[in-house]
């Protein structure tokens, strides 16, 4: 799922042309990658940092950018379904993560999906632990989280709180309290 949003998110943003330039750079092929199974991550951080090559940004800026575009484009393509199991609100959605993983794990066995657990929250703030054996993708995470607070029209922010022993903490600061 996510080789085919970051080969979306390319053409859709920066054409054909950029697209087969990422593809030549990661050394890729575009048929391996629209299949459904699992990659080794070298080949994710292959793409990515050639994506971001192409594009011009910084790899932090691209993983940002493409979290931002997976929320979007899940919510409207063949993983609508998946995101729907979240729930109806930004809270909701939060303490439903693990619950989507779960049922993707169903179908990719294989896969090493993160986990996410909600440690605290009030009117205005939700601190998130996230827990994955990758390393490197928090400006993902923050990219993921902002784009569920436009999914559910929650203005607000996201930052990356640190590293609490295997978890890394994600704040999100709401800019108005929200209805519980």
């Amino acid at each position: 799922m996510i080789h085919r949003s970051a080969r979306d998110m390319i053409l859709e943003q920066f054409g054909a042309q950029a697209w087969e330039q990422t593809l030549t750079a990661a050394d890729l092929d575009d048929a391996i990658l629209v299949s459904v199974q699992a990659y080794p991550d070298d080949v994710t951080f292959r793409l990515i940092g050639a994506a971001a090559a192409t594009a011009g940004l910084t790899v932090e800026e691209t993983l940002h950018a493409f979290g931002r575009h997976w929320i979007r484009a899940a919510g409207q393509g063949p993983y609508a379904g998946v995101l729907k199991i979240l729930g109806a609100s930004l809270r909701e959605s939060l303490q439903n993560l693990d619950q989507m993983h779960a049922s993707i794990q169903i179908a990719m066995p294989a896969a090493q999906l993160p986990q996410f657990s909600v440690l605290s929250e009030d009117h205005q703030t939700i601190r998130l632990a996230y827990y994955s054996k990758r390393a490197g993708l928090e400006n993902f995470v923050c990219g993921l989280l902002d784009g569920m607070l436009e999914k559910f029209a929650t203005p607000g922010s996201v930052e990356f709180s640190g590293q609490d022993g295997a978890a890394r903490i994600f704040t999100i600061r709401l800019a108005e309290p929200d209805a519980p």
